[in-house]
């Protein structure tokens, strides 16, 4: 039954492939197809419609994603394109996953859930291995989906801690050496014992960042290697005279800075958005506090936020008191601009926003965010209320690509949802997807042209 299947996909790809560079009507922007389902892989064999799961772009626009490839064998690869040749970085029965890319084409993926690899396109270095020495004592056994990359090549992780007082721990290798960020065996800078270490999150000096629960609270910590500079605590003293009490999972830029929402006590507002570096730290967004075109957050802060190195947060917040319930803002603590609200009409169609998925930032403050289109206005269905955005504001937003667009001859019918693995990403050029077509998946980059 899994062969006739798989026939049946292989047949309908090859029925109707992919064009390789296609463009939207009435949009500047050109869509160049990656890898679809049914092509032939460069490993041998055809990618399955299981693929995909994973894709990542670089500032060369260099593509690496990961895929099941059917045929004489089944077997996992992890794959790098330039959008017109493709070439297999690893390939074997394991399971390889989780790609990312370095400016400089480098990829570190996972094997197993269990190692992190890098590879320069000729050979793989491991860099953590089940069972490694832990610095400081004990073996290390890596907690599957906690590990960050930077652009560097370097990586951070948590781990298990095994033959140690240690049971747990993050640390980071930078291809030469590990070095332990925080072990639970260790007290942390504010006196108390970790209990919990979050997954981390690094920017390409190499400094390390992650929320942990205390024994006498919750805490956003960043360290080198060294000691560990305490960011966010409970009990410490917030921007606009309320306490801090806990914390989401923090975002990273490469100055140090750190972004995180956090529940607040001893006030009337009882959760925020805030900066910090281990000094200072502002408050970008406080529930009460005014949206600004009409309405106050709700307290409601979504997801993960973003934060570029200038110190602009892009982040999505629930609204009360206005004609929108939520949006998408990008602020820095003095001045927040609007990027999309709910029920406001999204920009390349006669529709309104309804809800809003993943997002992305960049230094130049664009955003590009994934959207969900209100049913039964302006024309808006099932077959076409998905699309993504890019823009610097409510002003300047240009649809990128929406569901019912025909690119290369298939019918786009679905976009990521949020927070599926790594299946949005950016550059300054343009900005990568996986789609559903139907019965076939395919990675795409949607390059935004200029005027």
């Amino acid at each position: 039954m899994k062969v006739f299947l798989y026939l049946i996909v292989l047949a309908l790809a090859v029925s109707l492939p992919f064009a390789r560079i296609s463009s939207a009507e009435n949009v500047r922007v050109r869509h160049t197809v990656i890898a679809a389902s049914g092509d032939e892989a460069p490993s041998g064999g055809n990618y399955l419609p299981s693929s995909f799961s994973n894709a990542r772009v670089n500032a060369r626009h260099e593509v690496t994603f990961d895929a099941v490839v059917g045929g004489p064998s089944f077997a996992t690869g992890i794959f790098v394109s330039d959008g017109n040749t493709t070439s297999a970085i690893a390939f074997e029965p394991d399971s390889l996953t989780n790609p990312f890319i370095t400016p400089n084409g480098e990829v570190i993926f996972d094997v197993n859930g269990t190692d992190i690899s890098s590879s320069d396109g000729k050979s793989i270095t491991p860099l953590m291995r089940d069972g490694d020495v832990a610095p400081g004592g004990g073996t290390l056994t890596l907690r599957e989906g906690t590990s960050a990359r930077n652009d560097h090549g370097a990586i951070a992780y948590v781990a298990f801690v095994n033959g140690s007082t240690a049971t747990q721990g993050i640390f980071r290798n930078d291809g030469k050496q590990t070095v332990a960020i925080a072990r639970d065996d260790i007290r942390a800078p504010t006196g108390g014992s970790f209990t919990l270490l979050g997954t981390p999150v690094m920017n390409n000096s190499g400094q390390v960042a992650f929320f942990s629960e205390l024994s006498d609270g919750f805490g956003i910590f960043r360290g080198e290697g060294g000691g560990l500079t305490p960011v966010f605590v409970t009990n410490q003293s917030a921007p606009g005279g309320a306490t801090f009490a806990d914390f989401g999972e923090p975002t990273i830029n490469n100055h140090g800075q750190i972004v995180a929402s956090a529940s607040l006590i001893n006030s009337t507002i009882h959760s925020g958005l805030f900066v910090g570096d281990g000094t200072n730290a502002i408050a970008i967004a406080l529930q009460q506090q005014p949206a600004p075109k009409g309405g106050n957050y709700n307290g409601n802060f979504f997801g993960r936020t973003k934060l570029s190195d200038r110190g602009e947060v892009a982040f999505n917040a629930g609204l009360t008191g206005g004609t929108s319930t939520s949006g998408i803002f990008r602020g820095d603590g003095e001045k927040t601009t609007t990027i999309a609200l709910r029920s406001s009409n999204a920009p390349g169609t006669t529709g309104t926003f309804a809800t809003f998925r993943d997002y992305l930032l960049l230094n130049d403050g664009r955003i590009a965010f994934i959207a969900t289109l209100n049913l039964g206005v302006g024309g808006v269905n099932t077959t076409n209320n998905m699309g993504i955005w890019i823009g610097t504001s409510d002003e300047d937003l240009q649809l990128v690509v929406r569901t019912g667009d025909v690119i290369g001859g298939r019918v786009l019918t679905r976009l990521p949802d949020f927070g599926v693995n790594n299946q949005f990403d950016m550059n300054e050029n343009g900005v990568l997807w996986v789609g559903t077509f139907g019965v076939a998946k395919a990675v795409v980059y949607s390059r935004v042209l200029g005027e």
